[in-house]
């Protein structure tokens, strides 16, 4: 009776793993196929909540949070996936997280009182976890699912920045949908800021990039380059030169990547590895050139247009140069000042201010002019937010991270090159990270916090042995 039971339960838990993407497992719907609807879900909100008429928290607190935890919940029944160090190092960044709750307000009740909790348990338990779900085979198809649905919708928002800046017209009879997208100080605005907007439509180049790697047909392959080409106009009218060399970064990753597989056996090692990098850095140098002479292009036909006296003629985009480059723009002041209020506040290097008052605490000693509150460097905000041990932990993740990265991309396992390439977008994450706030202490979702816990986590299960076996054996 006994070994019936034991049998019985080993089947049922066993069971779904044959059939991990259909809609029902066991005759209700199926908890993998919640968790990637539900990823999906926060992708298309976070990149289009502008456009929609509910604000992306609400959907937060209401959906991801709570499919989150029924997610993690099967992942920890079914998988066991707190066995893996990389989560139990998240995790143990989200505990230290609470804590810093209570030792700076002594009330436990206040940790789900702010979206900041809800936003990590959905990093931890579903953006980051979610690749644990599934069967070697079957990663590669959620990866590019996932890929697909963020670039057709970064693709319609870059449709509609183009026209509400191009046929404004048009844009004039939906101002719900086109309100607060324009050229404003000399630079395109998508969301609150051009620094804000550029990640979406950088994201979706470097992902256009991706699926045409991994794409065969050559129709499809003719599509994500159209889209490429949409999403590249609306980064260079941002002009975030974070943004645009990020993204070039990660083209140049991609284009060493290629070359060193082309290259294989035919040249020296030594040889190879040089032209890979002359490769990479061309890609950069031509991509931010290309952005430039994006704007320079722009500018002359709204130029032209203006001459005819056209009154939908759009603002001129700046041309930034980098004669600021010494201090970040500005970003080396901001830093200062955060350092100075550590010093005067050294109980903030033992346990932080809690993650949605550091911006607050830190106010009075922000550089005058300067965007208060912005630490323009996810890793200076967190350390603000959870003091010296929570920067140790987003340290040591971000170093667990880019070893699996290196051993992904190029190690000896038998992955084909367009997985090989996913850690281009850590790549472009980490960049964008340095330079703005979006990683580890954000108090809600944005594009580059989601897809460097997606890429993480891929990149993550792609080296666990049962993966490199079952690859193996596909081939």
């Amino acid at each position: 009776m006994g070994k019936h039971m034991r049998d019985t339960l080993t089947k049922t838990t066993r069971e779904p793993r044959e059939h991990l993407l259909s809609i029902r497992e066991n005759g209700v719907l199926s908890w993998r196929t919640l968790g990637v609807v539900s990823l999906m879900g926060c992708i298309a909100i976070e990149v289009l909540f502008n456009l929609l008429p509910i604000d992306h928290n609400t959907v937060l607190l209401y959906w991801f949070f709570p499919a989150s935890l029924l997610f993690f919940s099967q992942l920890y029944f079914h998988e066991g996936i707190t066995k893996h160090v990389e989560i139990k190092v998240f995790l143990a960044f989200l505990v230290w997280g609470v804590l810093t709750v209570v030792l700076n307000f002594r009330r436990l009740h206040m940790v789900e009182s702010y979206w900041w909790f809800a936003c990590m348990c959905a990093s931890v338990f579903l953006c980051f976890s979610l690749p644990y779900a599934f069967d070697a085979k079957d990663t590669k198809r959620v990866l590019n699912l996932l890929a697909v649905v963020t670039l057709v919708v970064v693709t319609l928002l870059c449709v509609l920045s183009m026209i509400a800046i191009y046929a404004k017209d048009l844009a004039a009879k939906a101002p719900s949908i086109f309100e607060g997208i324009d050229i404003a100080g000399g630079r395109l605005a998508i969301d609150s800021h051009p620094n804000r907007s550029a990640p979406a439509p950088a994201m979706g180049v470097i992902l256009a990039a991706y699926l045409f790697t991994a794409e065969k047909k050559v129709w499809r392959r003719v599509i994500f380059v159209i889209a490429a080409l949409v999403c590249f106009v609306p980064l260079a009218l941002t002009a975030s030169r974070t943004a645009i060399l990020g993204t070039g970064l990660a083209l140049g990753y991609m284009a060493f990547l290629a070359l060193k597989s082309a290259l294989k056996g035919r040249v020296p090692q030594v040889l190879r590895y040089a032209l890979c990098a002359v490769a990479a850095v061309a890609v950069l140098f031509a991509f931010y050139q290309g952005a430039e002479e994006t704007v320079r292009l722009n500018n002359a036909a709204l130029e032209q247009a203006a001459a005819q006296t056209d009154p939908q003629a759009a603002e001129a985009v700046v041309e930034r140069t980098f004669s600021d480059a010494e201090s970040f723009n500005g970003r080396t002041g901001i830093w200062r000042g955060v350092w100075n209020g550590l010093t005067e506040n050294p109980q903030i290097l033992a346990y932080g201010t809690g993650p949605w008052m550091s911006s607050e605490v830190m106010a009075p000693y922000f550089p005058d002019g300067s965007p208060v509150g912005i630490f323009h460097n996810s890793l200076v905000g967190t350390l603000v937010a959870y003091g010296v041990v929570g920067l140790l932990l987003a340290l040591l993740l971000l170093v667990l991270v880019a070893v699996a990265a290196l051993r992904l991309s190029l190690g000896r396992h038998s992955h084909e090159l367009a997985i090989r390439m996913l850690p281009a977008v850590l790549l472009f994450a980490v960049s964008e990270g340095m330079m703005e706030d979006f990683m580890f202490a954000n108090l809600s979702f944005n594009i580059v916090w989601i897809w460097f816990l997606i890429a993480a986590g891929f990149t993550f299960r792609l080296l666990k042995p049962d993966a490199i076996q079952e690859r193996s054996e596909e081939k």
